[in-house]
C-alpha cells in the first residue's frame, strides 16, 4: 500500500513516509478551505484521510518545518479545526525527529509515531518549499 498512494512523496524516511497533496479552494469563502490528503506509512502500516484545514493553518505548518530544519529543534503541528486527525513533529535533544499522528477514514484508524534522523527533515523541508508539486489551487 505504500507505493499506491497518489499523493506525492514528500518525505521518504526509510521505515517512515509522508505523502501530501493539497487541494486549496480560495474561491470558497469557507474557514477549512484545503482539503489535504495525506498518506503515512509507518513501519508497514499505512493509511490515506483527508484533512480540512485552513490555508493559514497549512502555511504555519510550513513554516515551523522550515523553522524546525534551520535551528535544529522545534516542533511542528497541523491538525483538522473540527476532526481528530492531525501530523505532530517535533525534534528531541538527540537530532532525531519524533512524528506523530492519527489518522481517521471513514470506520478505519490509523495512529502513529516514529522517529528518523534530521537529515530526512532537510529533504521535507525542501520539498514543502516547492508548492506547485504538492499543491493545487481551484
Amino acid at each position: 500500500m505504500c507505493n499506491e498512494m497518489n499523493a506525492p512523496v514528500l518525505l521518504d524516511a526509510v521505515n517512515f513516509k509522508l505523502n501530501l497533496k493539497a487541494t486549496i479552494y480560495r474561491k470558497h469563502p469557507v474557514d477549512n478551505n484545503v482539503v489535504l490528503q495525506v498518506a503515512v506509512c509507518s513501519d508497514g502500516f499505512a493509511g490515506i484521510a483527508d484533512m480540512d484545514v485552513s490555508e493559514d493553518n497549512l502555511k504555519l505548518f510550513v513554516k515551523q518545518i522550515h523553522t524546525m530544519n534551520k535551528n535544529a529543534k522545534g516542533s511542528a503541528e497541523l491538525k483538522e479545526t473540527y476532526g481528530k486527525n492531525y501530523i505532530s513533529m517535533e525534534m528531541d535533544k538527540t537530532g532525531h525527529v519524533i512524528v506523530r499522528g492519527y489518522l481517521r477514514a471513514n470506520s478505519n484508524e490509523l495512529s502513529f509515531s516514529n522517529k528518523f534522523e534530521i537529515q530526512y527533515l532537510d529533504m521535507l523541508d525542501k520539498e514543502l518549499a516547492n508548492p506547485d508539486a504538492w499543491q493545487e489551487v481551484v
